[in-house]
């Protein structure tokens, strides 16, 4: 049974490292950072087959893709997901209740408990596994931060002494059995096995979810997960397959079907109790006094029978069903002749007939974020002596475990640390050692698709379209670092990995095919347009030139206002568009962005630069003059990118002098604040400069339906009063006239806004919404009307079912509310190139329509150009689009 391992992504500026473990039959994927789905679309490689994500550790860094890839999952016909991680990683799962839920699929939670395992000397019985099917069996390792004792300091041995551990009465170095509280939990309880004096509490007069605590709590939440994807999973695998009790049996691999669409079966009696609660929040979260576990796991793939003798098993005379018999580990009688007429029996056993088995090969992903975690991680590898096995030089131990791969993810000032150095030269010397560090990797596009369209269009107006702030260089080179092992080499997205059988690291052909951006940038030519975009892009430089002669130059209120769009597609990500967000930036006052869907953080960050070093320049220096993000409603395509902001900014240092203002609905900061119990994120600083959040029903240009009123007393953030005179301080800092959100007609409570300055300039921002009356009274006049415009002209019924605008609706709104400037974004995934547009332009003297693309930067006062640009725009897509072999429906079949 073959098996290799693939790398998603790595530590870049827009993606963190997702590893994932290949085989005929199932995938599994480890660490869902922020961008993976996009980074899958990008590697052209499929979901299906997913089995399980399995999470080093709960917060933005390694979980904030998470909701993005259930959503892939469920989209591409999966049936059932597995979602492992350490504590708190249901709490972090049933916060996301509000938008991610699928009735299609199941998913099952299991909590690998945080209390590392007791060891007792001399007992070398095999721990738990974590997770295991006919695959794998996965080994799960939590690690806690232990900082030094003064007596320690930099002494290396220290580290391989023993470390303090809870004695155990009546285990060794086993996990807790099932009955224990700490052991692993999963979300797919059946309503019988709920405790019942849990369920009476549910039932009484009053009941509040934030009551819970301990079991009780987590079992609230394991009810929350299972109501968010209520499809029944499929049944198990035949049991027949799991009664091998040879160590040598590989089970029979059985070819799996092509996946086919799954119909809802969704009933009422599916959803538990907890249902009728699903908006109000969740039994408050804190981790031990430990601190929050981070997970080490080890792979092991199936041990693989010898090779069958097919001549001496003829010789001895086995035949047929007896043969398969003996490879499956069993022994057989059978009567033959003895040569003299008489009938005896014969007993064949399975090594004379089976070669010797084949050891089971090995994988490993340890994710170290501090040298704090170093003593644990070398304890664990010492004072086990199953798991020392996987790090050892001993042929005994290399003929049981054939480690072939080891993922070292490691944070600042961990891979040049003596001790984990010595941990790592501690692995056979064939061992390949794959490094993710920050402080040593090269930033290489992972989104070479974008970042390619860009460069070509940075030939047309080097000022509107920056190129990719990007380095192929490692920051150190790995040879100047003494005392590593031999196989060692920086992670690289694209890099395959044959575990069985073993081959060094290569990369993926198939992303190399279509990677047209590295080799540009590397090559001594640089970038070559084709004759004829080059000839449309000369038309156009020469179009914009002869119009900007004939333009009247005298500066209007608002004409060098930026506007930069972080994303333009609705729904879900393609490979030339991230979903929604638009960042604004008003001189001399700061910035604010509108909706911050998935991958936000790194858009920005490629378009500003991450300076890693100081943070203070490049996108720290955005970060820090950012104060206002707007979320229009829960759909996730619109705010999923939140949380990963907010953990950036509050890593700020020095940390921000003045707050920042996020406007949204009620289950924003709802989620927000259940959030802030994985990972701080600065919600309600005590000194003020964190984030302070704003109710959007507060500042809506009518009353709306006080419905807010029942959550009062358990959420003060929902207070009208809170609410408005955040609003007014923020206007202030902004320098604003007034913020005024409009309720628009999208199926779900979803708010426009309409941003008035004191400079007298003004922006309205549409959200996602059908033809919107409210909109063009609310903002009458305006300098720009930013509109959503998801479907082209000719999809009118579609735009109405779906509840969006039509290219030709978003126009006629602009010319009803006598917009002067109209810039048209969030278009539907069906079109990987540009909307076409069929309405003419919007009539009115003076009257500009652009359309939006992702890492454009233009000011109000030169959005006549982006639409001058607009030839050149489509001929570089048609260009590209052919290169990179992508047809026009490429994601239709794709939706959130």
């Amino acid at each position: 049974m073959n098996w290799s391992v693939s790398v998603l992504s790595t530590a870049t500026s827009d993606t963190e490292p997702t590893i994932v473990v290949n085989f005929e039959s199932g995938k599994y994927v480890f660490n869902t950072g922020e961008g993976t789905g996009r980074s899958w679309l990008q590697s052209r490689r499929h979901w299906r087959k997913a089995r399980g994500v399995f999470l080093t550790s709960v917060g933005t860094q390694r979980c904030s893709g998470l909701a993005g890839v259930l959503m892939f999952c469920a989209d591409a016909s999966i049936q059932a997901v597995k979602v492992m991680g350490p504590p708190g990683i249901t709490h972090y799962l049933a916060s996301m209740r509000s938008y991610c839920k699928r009735l299609t699929m199941s998913v099952k939670v299991m909590e690998v408990p945080s209390a590392p395992p007791v060891y007792a000397a001399g007992n070398l019985d095999e721990p738990q596994p974590a997770y295991t099917d006919e695959n794998i069996r996965l080994y799960a390792i939590p690690l806690h931060a232990v900082p030094a004792s003064p007596a320690e300091g930099e002494n290396t041995a220290a580290v391989h002494g023993k470390r303090k551990r809870s004695p155990s009465p009546d285990s060794s170095f086993k996990r807790p059995a099932p009955s224990d509280p700490a052991a692993p939990t999963t979300s797919d309880e059946d309503l019988e096995h709920v405790p019942r004096p849990l369920l009476e509490r549910i039932a009484e007069s009053g009941f509040s979810p934030l009551e819970l605590s301990g079991e009780d709590a987590e079992e609230w939440r394991r009810m929350v997960v299972a109501n968010m994807f209520p499809c029944s999973p499929p049944a198990e695998e035949p049991i027949k397959k799991r009664k091998q009790k040879q160590k040598d049996v590989t089970p029979p691999v059985v070819a799996e079907a092509e996946p086919q669409p799954v119909q809802p079966q969704v009933d009422p009696i599916m959803y538990n109790a907890a249902y009728a609660h699903r908006s109000r929040r969740l039994p408050p979260f804190a981790h031990p006094d430990s601190g929050p576990a981070t997970l080490c796991y080890i792979v092991v793939g199936p041990r693989v029978r010898g090779k069958f003798d097919a001549a001496r098993a003829n010789a001895l005379g086995v035949q047929g069903k007896l043969r398969a018999l003996l490879t499956q580990g069993q022994s057989v009688s059978f009567m033959v002749d003895d040569g003299t007429g008489n009938m005896v029996e014969r007993t064949v056993m399975p090594e004379e007939v089976v070669g010797p088995s084949e050891q089971p090969h090995v994988t490993m992903i340890l994710d170290v974020p501090t040298p704090e975690h170093i003593p644990e991680l070398v304890a664990s590898f010492t004072e086990n002596p199953f798991y020392a096995r996987f790090r050892s030089k001993a042929e005994e131990d290399a003929k049981e475990y054939h480690v072939h791969a080891v993922f070292h993810l490691c944070g600042p000032g961990v891979l040049e640390d003596e001790r984990y150095k010595a941990f790592m030269r501690g692995f056979a010397d064939g061992v390949h050692h794959l490094i993710s560090s920050r402080e040593h990797g090269a930033d290489n596009a992972t989104f070479t698709t974008a970042a390619y369209s860009q460069l070509r269009l940075n030939q047309l107006d080097p000022d509107m379209f920056p190129p990719h702030h990007y380095s192929v260089l490692p920051r150190r080179d790995l040879s100047l670092v003494p005392g590593l092992p031999p196989l060692v080499e920086l992670l690289q997205h694209n890099r395959l990995v044959d575990v069985r059988p073993p081959r060094k690291p290569c990369l993926d052909v198939l992303a190399q095919q279509y990677d047209h951006f590295h080799p540009a940038i590397t090559g001594s030519q640089g970038v070559l347009l084709p004759p004829a975009v080059a000839d449309v892009f000369r038309k156009s430089r020469a179009k914009v030139k002869q119009l900007a002669a004939a333009r009247d130059t005298s500066k209007k209120p608002g004409d060098d206002v930026e506007i930069i769009p972080l994303g333009t597609s609705s729904t879900v990500p393609s490979k030339y568009r991230n979903v929604s967000s638009t960042l604004v930036r008003i001189p001399g006052w700061g910035s604010l962005l509108l909706d911050v869907g998935e991958g936000s953080w790194g858009q920005l960050a490629r378009m500003y630069g991450d300076d890693i070093d100081s943070w203070t320049s490049g996108v720290w220096e955005l970060l820090r003059d950012l104060k206002c993000i707007f979320i229009s409603h829960m759909h996730a395509d619109h705010h999923i990118g939140l949380a990963k902001i907010l953990a950036m900014r509050k890593l700020m240092n020095p940390p921000p002098s003045q707050p920042l203002y996020v406007v949204g609905p009620r289950h924003t900061l709802v989620y927000l604040r259940e959030q802030s119990e994985v990972e701080d994120l600065g919600v309600d600083q005590a000194d003020g400069n964190g984030i302070i959040t704003i109710l959007s029903d507060m500042l809506n240009w009518k009353p709306v339906r006080p419905f807010w009123k029942m959550h009062k007393n358990s959420e003060p953030y929902v207070d009208e009063e809170r609410s408005q005179q955040a609003a007014k301080n923020m206007c202030r800092a902004l320098g604003l006239e007034s913020f005024t959100t409009v309720d628009v007609s999208h199926g779900t409570r979803c708010y426009g806004v309409v941003v008035k300055h004191s400079d007298g300039w003004s922006i309205v921002f549409s959200a996602d919404t059908s033809p919107s009356d409210n909109l063009v009274i609310a903002g009458e006049g305006a300098t720009l009307l930013i509109h959503e415009a998801s479907f082209a002209d000719d999809q009118e019924e579609m735009a109405e079912q779906k509840a969006h605008s039509t290219c030709g609706q978003a126009i006629d709104i602009g010319q009803r509310m006598d917009a002067q400037n109209i810039l048209l974004t969030h278009f539907s995934a069906r079109f990987p190139k540009m909307l076409p547009v069929k309405t003419g332009p919007p009539s009115g003297r003076g009257r500009t329509l652009a359309l939006a693309l992702d890492h454009t930067r233009v000011k109000i006062g030169d959005l006549w150009k982006l639409d001058a640009y607009l030839p050149a725009i489509e001929c570089n897509f048609a260009d590209t689009v052919a290169e990179e072999g992508d047809g026009e429906q490429e994601a239709a079949t794709v939706s959130w």
